[in-house]
């Protein structure tokens, strides 16, 4: 049985994630709950549970302040936000499970699922670690993110975002291509990447195509045009594209 707290400053949060979990993740076992940054923190060093649903915003502070003080803690962390803005790129990079309010049944019982995988093969990584660095660069503010974790076989891996050089459809799955002659196949698909790299330098060039404007080499023009990228892969570069990696050329 795995042991749980929820965190929330919300009480009927708190009651209906309870209950939702009760019904839906009989692996999970719900031993404390807590409405604050300073009972959160106390609730967790005291009871030291496997997993902790943690609200992003608690009162005057936050899941991440509750983070500052557990982080050397051997525990999954699943976020529960009712705001759909800017951080979410951050547990996306950092490959962190979250929630949106209000919480659906089958992804909250994908990320519990996911984190009992884990907790079960003793897969404790520096994704917390990964994710307070990534929240301290201001996104917002379009600073660059500087690595991104895969989820790869056996765990999760994090890479310096330089170092991956493009992306390519593979039906719902992506294929990432890094330096070092280094590919990893992804199961999510290209949309998704494009929606999260775009402001990290990322352009999309054809419907199966990402690539990291870093790694252009040569643009080769026509109506068959293409990019030559630093591992002497050829891009195609398709005409519905082709002014946006224009305009995109011209911003980095």
């Amino acid at each position: 049985m795995i042991k749980a707290v929820i965190v929330d400053d919300e009480q009927n949060a708190r009651e209906n994630l309870s209950f939702l979990v009760e019904e839906y993740c009989p692996q999970i076992q719900i031993i404390g709950m807590a409405e604050s940054v300073s009972e959160a923190t106390d609730l967790i060093l005291k009871q030291k549970p496997d997993l902790v649903f943690l609200d992003i915003e608690i009162g005057e502070g936050s899941g991440f302040d509750v983070l500052d003080t557990i982080k050397d803690s051997r525990v999954e962390v699943i976020f529960i936000t009712a705001f759909n803005h800017y951080a979410i790129k951050a547990f996306k990079f950092s490959a962190i499970d979250y929630l949106l309010k209000p919480v659906d049944i089958e992804e909250l019982k994908d990320a519990t699922q996911r984190a009992a995988e884990r907790l079960k093969s003793n897969q404790f990584s520096n994704r917390l670690d990964y994710l307070l660095n990534n929240i301290s660069d201001p996104v917002k503010d379009n600073k660059k993110l500087r690595r991104i974790g895969l989820p790869v076989h056996g765990g999760i891996k994090f890479y310096p975002l330089e170092e991956v050089i493009r992306l390519q459809s593979q039906s719902n799955y992506t294929t990432f291509y890094l330096t070092q002659n280094r590919e990893f196949l992804i199961s999510k698909t290209l949309k998704e990447y494009d929606e999260l790299l775009s402001e990290q330098g990322f352009v999309r060039v054809h419907q199966s195509h990402l690539v990291n404007i870093d790694h252009v080499v040569q643009y080769q023009k026509g109506d068959g045009g293409y990019l030559i990228l630093t591992d002497g892969s050829n891009v195609p570069l398709s005409k519905n594209y082709k002014d946006n990696f224009l305009v995109f050329l011209n911003k980095f």
